[in-house]
């Protein structure tokens, strides 16, 4: 039976769902850059950047595992899911109670009050994405792009009316509550859906707890090593350089953001399909087959978004942040550099955890964090926001090394770069090509 139906249908709904946040993210974006300027922007991009740091403690990496054990266990099903939504509270109330010490600390306390309307955040994500386990194991994606949004519509129309209606820019701290109102209002869109598609056994189940938190100990320590070098470039801009670094930086870094959600669409459409493979005696071969079609895919896919980013970094800047945001094109045209190999860092990443390999994926970020802190502390004080876009590249480059030769040597599992075939057999039967 041809995998390409659900893999497809489930990109395709990610992606239409993707194509409609970034172009309401435009003039989100936009707005914002014009109410706050370069360096309210980057205080918004740092306050984001650290919500989303704390979310990978919320997190701690049990999204992928519910997702694949509910898929290895359907007949259970409806006890992860209840499980999930339990042990991932307790965990985003953890983070909660950390970002608002965090908050305390001096150098914090300029941005103390947006920070803490922000912390929010962390508990209406985590049921959203709670919600998200029970779209992705019932192969309801347009549920997951759906819900994306109505969070980003909401936020641009509450942008929006203060403007028209109370005739106002509103604060960065205004700004922050109007970005947690927009996912209150996506999270439950998200919950009724994920109770109308399944149903949810809220009972505490203390073999599925104790078996998640042990398979879950090295994913979310690798959810957060991966959170901080993501991330750290931005930290120690605003720590050395101040907000405006951050700011120029930040808008580039946002196309980037967008850009790669291409490549984690696909490789998350595919890891239930992959999870349930690595189940069978006989999954090896046919494993081989799809992750080399992939690899091509993502081959063709990464090139033409860095041909095309690297020439239109001009528009695209000028469009979403105005004239005040020059700079931000080169950092721009650095960065599509990495954007390229973080496509096939999805592959290579998604690939391990349904392999089950996440103390393999552990010990690869442990080293990338390493190598990005090191390169950043030297660079930054020096070359500000081009630095970090350099060791972007540098960092992403690492990791697809490490990963990609693991995957090699342990289960034959490499690209053999046959991408004007996979090309000529997409065109030939029209995308089915597994």
């Amino acid at each position: 039976m041809s995998l390409f139906p659900e893999v497809a249908k489930n990109t395709f709904a990610q992606g239409l769902g993707r194509a409609g946040v970034v172009l309401i993210t435009i003039f989100t974006t936009a707005l914002l850059t014009r109410i706050l300027g370069v360096s309210g922007y980057g205080a918004y991009v740092f306050i984001i950047a650290l919500v989303m740091f704390f979310v990978s403690i919320a997190d701690w990496g049990t999204t992928l595992i519910f997702v694949r054990e509910s898929v290895r266990n359907r007949e259970e099903e409806e006890k992860f899911y209840g499980n999930a939504f339990i042990l991932r509270f307790f965990l985003s109330v953890v983070a909660i109670a950390l970002i608002n010490f965090l908050a305390l600390f001096p150098i914090f306390l300029p941005l103390s009050l947006p920070i803490k309307i922000a912390s929010v955040l962390l508990v209406l994500i985590s049921l959203k994405t709670t919600c998200h386990i029970i779209f992705q194991t019932k192969s309801k994606f347009e549920y997951m792009a759906l819900t994306d949004v109505v969070i980003s519509l909401a936020f641009l129309i509450l942008l929006g009316l203060a403007f028209l209606i109370f005739g106002f820019a509103p604060t960065l701290s205004g700004i922050i509550l109007a970005f947690a109102v927009a996912n209150l209002l996506g999270t439950i869109v998200a919950f009724f859906l994920a109770r109308a598609l399944a149903k949810i056994n809220f009972k505490l189940d203390g073999a599925i707890m104790r078996k998640v938190a042990l398979e879950a100990i090295p994913t979310g320590a690798l959810l957060l090593v991966f959170s901080v070098y993501n991330r750290l470039d931005i930290f120690l801009l605003q720590i050395i350089r101040g907000s405006e670094p951050v700011g120029i930086y930040g808008l580039a870094y946002k196309v980037h953001d967008n850009l790669i959600l291409g490549s984690a669409y696909l490789s998350a459409a595919l890891f239930p399909v992959i999870s349930s493979l690595v189940a069978k005696s006989d999954f090896q071969k046919k494993l081989q087959t799809i992750y080399r079609k992939i690899f091509d895919i993502l081959l063709i896919a990464g090139f033409f978004v860095l041909i095309s980013v690297f020439f239109l970094a001009p528009v695209i800047i000028s469009i979403i942040g105005g004239p005040q945001f020059g700079q931000s094109v080169l950092a721009l045209r650095i960065l599509v550099f990495g954007t390229f190999l973080a496509y096939f860092n999805h592959l290579t990443g998604y690939t391990l955890v349904a392999l089950g390999k996440q103390k393999v994926s552990l010990v690869v970020a442990v080293i990338a964090l390493i190598w990005n802190l090191s390169l950043n502390l030297i660079l930054i004080p020096h070359y500000s926001y081009l630095a970090a876009a350099a060791v972007t590249i540098a960092t992403e480059g690492l990791v697809l090394v490490l990963t990609s030769f693991y995957l090699a040597r342990n289960f034959s599992l490499y690209p053999n770069i046959t991408f004007p075939k996979t090309l000529i057999e997409l065109i030939k039967t029209k995308g089915k090509i597994f």
